[in-house]
C-alpha cells in the first residue's frame, strides 16, 4: 500500500509539473504573440520593434509566395492583415477549386510553389480547408504577422512611401519605415490610401457610370455525395445523350466535375436580381463531401464590407432551393446535405490601377513575352457575370503569355508593389492575368529580386540583373522565365480587329473565326422578345448565331439537341420528330450555337436585322 501511495504520489507530481511546463510554454508563446490561428496552424504575432525590409499588406495566396521568397533570401518580412482571419480567397473564401494554367497541347504551366501545391492538390493529399489551411500556415512559417490593423499616416516623399503608421487588434501603434510595401489585399488597402485613381472596369465595356465589378461568388459546400455513382452515370452516356443531357464540353474524372449548363439553366433563381447559377465547377473532397464553384453573387465591393455581408446572407438563403434541384438533377446527389458555409465570399475583382506596363488582351493572345518577365501566365480571357451582363463573356483562350515585372510596380511610385488581383491589366486582360498560379509565380520571383536588390528600387532593374534573375530562378527554384514562346493566335487580326479584341467586344473562336458579342444582339419573335440563360447571340461575318436548345424551346419545338457524330440537330414538333443536317456549329462557354440564317431556311422563318437598335425580328412564314 505504501509503495502504491508513493508511485501515486510520483505519478501526480510529474503531472503536475508537466501542466506547470505547459503553463510556462503558453506563458513564453504569448509573450512572443504565438497563437493558434481560427483556421489551425500557429500565427506569429510580432512584438519586435525592428524595422522590415517588406511589409506585405494583405494574406492572399500570392502575395504570401512573395513574402516566402523574400525571407528566403535574408530580408526581414512583415505581414499585416486588415482583416481578423487568414488567407483570404482560399482560405476565407474557401474558393478551393484551384484553376490550373496549360498552354495549347495540355502542358501545366505551373512552376515553383503553385506547382508543387496543384501536385498535392490533384493527387488528393490536399482537398480540404483544413489541409489548405496546414499548407497556407507552412507557407509563412516564422514571418511576423499582424491581424485586424488599420492603416494610417502614409507618407510620401518623391514618389517612394517612406513610412505609415499601422494600429493592431490591440490597438497599438507602430510607424514603420520598409524598402518595399506590397497591396495583396483584396480591395487595394494601401493604394486607396495613397488615393491613386483606378483604371477604367467593367463599366466601360457595358457602357455604364457606375463601377462594376465581376461577380462574387459564394462555394457551396456539400455532403452525402455518391461521386462513384455521379461518375458511372456520366461516362455510362454516349457523346449525343452526355452533350445533351450535361453540355458539350462538360467533363468530370475521380477529383472534378465542371461544366452542365443545362442543368443550371433549368434552376429558377428564388432571388434573379442578386444572384446567378452558372456552370458547375466541383471538387471531390473526399468523404462524400464536396465544394461547388458556381453561386454567383452581383453588387461585391471588397472596400464595402456591407455588400460582402449582405451577399453572404443572399446566397445562404437561396442554397437549399440549390439544394434540392441538384438532388433532383444529379445522379449520385439523391441524400446530399448542405454541409456549413464558408467565412466570406471569393471576390473576383475589384478596382484596376495604373502600373509601369498595363497587359492588353492583345499581348496575351500572340504570346508576347518581356525583357522582364517575372510569370508565364495562361488560362483563357473569362469575363465572369456581373449585372451589366448575368452570363458574362469568353473572349478567347491564349497558349500561354509573359507577365512583366512592370505590370506589378504602381505607376508613379518608387517602392509599391502589387500582386495577385491587382495585377497591371485592363478589365479585360484581367480575365486572364488574375488566376492564381500566374500572380503566385510572380510573386516568387519578384520575392528573390527584392532579396537581390536589397533595397533597391525594383524599377531600376536592368536587362542584365533581369537575365541574372531569370537564371538564378530556373536553377534554385524551378521556375523557367526566360526563352519561352508561344502561339500567336491573332495574327492573322487586322489592326482594327486587334483593337476591337483589346476593346472586349470581339470574341475568338476555334478556327480563327471572329465573333461579335458586342453590342447584344437581342431577338424578337412576332414582338415578343426571346429570353437567354447563360449566353446570349453573337454575330459572326454580320449573321446572327443562337444557341441551339434554348432557341428551338423559345420557338416552340421540343427535345432539340445536336448530334455530333451524325451532323443533325434533332428535334420534335408538335409530336413528329425533324432534324436538319447540318455540321456548322460553333460551341461556345459550353454551349453549341448555329446560324440563324441557316435555321431560318430549314424551319421556314425570315429574319431582318434593324442595325439601329442592334435588333433581330423573326417572322413565321
Amino acid at each position: 500500500m505504501w509503495n502504491f501511495r508513493v508511485a501515486s504520489r510520483t505519478k501526480w507530481t510529474a503531472l503536475a509539473s508537466l501542466l506547470i511546463l505547459i503553463s510556462a510554454a503558453g506563458g513564453v508563446l504569448a509573450y512572443f504573440g504565438l497563437y493558434r490561428d481560427s483556421d489551425g496552424g500557429f500565427t506569429l504575432h510580432t512584438r519586435s520593434m525592428y524595422q522590415p525590409d517588406v511589409v506585405v499588406i494583405g494574406t492572399e495566396l500570392e502575395g504570401m509566395y512573395l513574402a516566402q521568397k523574400a525571407k528566403k533570401e535574408g530580408l526581414d518580412v512583415l505581414i499585416l492583415e486588415t482583416k481578423g482571419k487568414l488567407g483570404g480567397q482560399l482560405i476565407q473564401g474557401e474558393m478551393l477549386y484551384l484553376d490550373g494554367t496549360y498552354d495549347d497541347e495540355g502542358k501545366p504551366l505551373m512552376q515553383g510553389g503553385m506547382k508543387e501545391l496543384f501536385d498535392q492538390y490533384t493527387k488528393g493529399s490536399i482537398r480540404k480547408k483544413a489541409q489548405f489551411a496546414h499548407y497556407f500556415h507552412g507557407l509563412i512559417e516564422g514571418i511576423p504577422i499582424e491581424k485586424n490593423v488599420i492603416l494610417s499616416d502614409v507618407q510620401v516623399s518623391d514618389g517612394k512611401v517612406v513610412s505609415f503608421t499601422y494600429a493592431n487588434e490591440s490597438g497599438e501603434k507602430r510607424k514603420v519605415e520598409p524598402s518595399y510595401v506590397v497591396d495583396n489585399s483584396e480591395d487595394a488597402a494601401l493604394i486607396r490610401q495613397l488615393g491613386v485613381q483606378p483604371l477604367p472596369g467593367l463599366e466601360s465595356l457595358y457602357g455604364g457610370k457606375d463601377r462594376e465589378y465581376m461577380s462574387g461568388t459564394y462555394m457551396m459546400k456539400l455532403k452525402g455525395i455518391d461521386w462513384d455513382t455521379f461518375s458511372k452515370h456520366f461516362w455510362s452516356l454516349d457523346l449525343n445523350e452526355r452533350a445533351h443531357l450535361y453540355g458539350p464540353e462538360s467533363y468530370m474524372d475521380a477529383h472534378i466535375a465542371y461544366g452542365f449548363p443545362p442543368i443550371v439553366a433549368a434552376y429558377s433563381l428564388h432571388n434573379k436580381s442578386e444572384l446567378n447559377l452558372r456552370g458547375l465547377n466541383i471538387l471531390n473532397q473526399g468523404d462524400g463531401e464536396i465544394i461547388i464553384n458556381a453561386l454567383q453573387v452581383y453588387g461585391i465591393d471588397p472596400s464595402r464590407q456591407e455588400t460582402i455581408t449582405k451577399g453572404l446572407q443572399e446566397a445562404k438563403e437561396e442554397m437549399p432551393y440549390i439544394l434540392e434541384h441538384l438532388r433532383q438533377n444529379l445522379k449520385g446527389f439523391e441524400h446530399a446535405e448542405l454541409n456549413g458555409e464558408p467565412n466570406d465570399l471569393y471576390v473576383r475583382e475589384y478596382n484596376h490601377y495604373p502600373t509601369d506596363y498595363v497587359l492588353q488582351v492583345s499581348d496575351l493572345m500572340s504570346g508576347r513575352m518581356f525583357w522582364d518577365n517575372v510569370s508565364i501566365g495562361g488560362y483563357f480571357l473569362d469575363i465572369q457575370g456581373s449585372r451589366s451582363n448575368r452570363e458574362g463573356l469568353a473572349i478567347g483562350r491564349p497558349d500561354k503569355y509573359g507577365i512583366p515585372l512592370r505590370s506589378y510596380l504602381l505607376k508613379d511610385y518608387e517602392n509599391v508593389v502589387t500582386t495577385g488581383k491587382l495585377v497591371g491589366a485592363t478589365a479585360i486582360a484581367y480575365g486572364s492575368a488574375r488566376i492564381q498560379p500566374n500572380g503566385a509565380m510572380a510573386g516568387e520571383s519578384i520575392g528573390v529580386l527584392m532579396g537581390e536588390l536589397r533595397g533597391r528600387s525594383l524599377k531600376s532593374t536592368t536587362a542584365e540583373e533581369m537575365a541574372k534573375l531569370h537564371h538564378r530562378m530556373e536553377v534554385k527554384y524551378h521556375i523557367k522565365l526566360s526563352n519561352q514562346t508561344a502561339n500567336n493566335k491573332i495574327e492573322h487580326l487586322s489592326e482594327a480587329e486587334k483593337s476591337e479584341l483589346d476593346r472586349g467586344i470581339i470574341t475568338l473562336l476555334k478556327g480563327n473565326t471572329v465573333a461579335h458579342h458586342l453590342p447584344f444582339i437581342h431577338i424578337n419573335v412576332e414582338g415578343r422578345a426571346l429570353a437567354f440563360k447563360g449566353i446570349k447571340p453573337i454575330a459572326i461575318g454580320g449573321i446572327p448565331w443562337v444557341p441551339i436548345r434554348q432557341t428551338f424551346e423559345l420557338l416552340g419545338y421540343e427535345d432539340a439537341q445536336y448530334d455530333e457524330v451524325n451532323k443533325l440537330i434533332q428535334y420534335s414538333a408538335q409530336g413528329k420528330k425533324g432534324n436538319i443536317p447540318t455540321s456548322n456549329v460553333k460551341v461556345l462557354n459550353n454551349f453549341e450555337l448555329v446560324s440563324l440564317e441557316e435555321l431560318g431556311h430549314a424551319l421556314g422563318f425570315r429574319w431582318a436585322w434593324n442595325d439601329a437598335r442592334d435588333e433581330v425580328s423573326i417572322t413565321r412564314l
